[in-house]
């Protein structure tokens, strides 16, 4: 992440990724934007990227996220949502989900709460 004037800048091509860790496992990679709100709460935002895969995941915050590259379906309850480049989803914290990733995945999310 390039800083300017402290104000975070960063670009949708960037090759800074480091691993994203869950539960203290890898979970995909993550270029962090911003770790932490100005205020209360939480507030993160950055890039995501994941290969194929199935998962189940439980979402730790409100999460809003774009698909820049990639193709995933993901299942909450009995509604599932297909979603590929441009495509733009909000989930509550607490859902509980299924991923199926099928095509190399990269997203600019959102989590706050």
């Amino acid at each position: 992440m390039a800083q300017s004037d402290r104000i975070p800048v960063s670009h949708v091509a960037t090759q800074n990724f480091e691993p994203y860790l869950s539960a203290g496992q890898p979970f995909g990679e993550v270029h962090w934007l911003r770790i932490g709100a100005a205020g209360e709460g939480v507030l993160y935002t950055g890039l995501w990227k994941h290969g194929c895969a199935t998962f189940d995941y439980v979402f730790p915050g409100d999460e809003t996220f774009q698909v820049l590259e990639g193709a995933v379906s993901i299942t909450v309850g009995d509604q599932t949502v297909h979603l590929g480049p441009g495509d733009l989803v909000s989930f509550a914290k607490g859902q509980a989900s299924t991923w199926a990733i099928t095509s190399p995945l990269k997203k600019f999310f959102v989590i706050s709460g």
